[in-house]
């Protein structure tokens, strides 16, 4: 009795291992208890850290889609997929983004004066590192 059930076991592995699903890594959102992926976790940062080199710093202009959607598709998530679309919405919003829009969305439904924006790059940049450090991280793939 025993050997049958262990050869009914063994039967099914295979049939179990088929269906299961490998772990999709190329998306924002996790379930409770699933591993996060960390090989996205700072673009949002990195994203902000390039617009504001740009605006606030005067960093020469460099187009963020080659850099950052590149990336993702070296990372093995393509076209399509949730991170990559993600990051793509949020090129196209920070592209055409003055520093006067990019402070409202720190504080939503509230405009805020172009003085105001102006407090909030200096702050923002400067808890980033500055202005150098920025515009260095700008650059940095000149420099690879």
């Amino acid at each position: 009795m025993f050997r049958y059930a262990c050869g009914l076991i063994f039967a099914c592995v295979p049939l179990v291992a088929a269906s299961a699903e490998s772990p999709n890594f190329c998306r924002n959102s996790f379930k409770p208890n699933e591993p996060i992926e960390t090989r996205f976790i700072g673009i949002d940062y990195a994203l902000m850290m390039h617009v504001l080199a740009e605006k606030y710093c005067g960093a020469e202009p460099k187009p963020m889609r080659p850099r950052f959607l590149g990336y993702i598709q070296k990372q093995g998530c393509p076209s399509g997929t949730e991170i990559y679309s993600d990051v793509e919405e949020a090129i196209a919003k920070l592209e055409g983004a003055s520093l006067q829009s990019l402070g409202e969305t720190e504080v939503p439904d509230r405009p805020i004066s172009e003085r105001q924006a102006q407090e909030w790059a200096s702050s923002t940049t400067k808890e980033l590192g500055g202005c150098d450090a920025l515009i260095n991280a700008h650059d940095a793939e000149l420099r690879r």
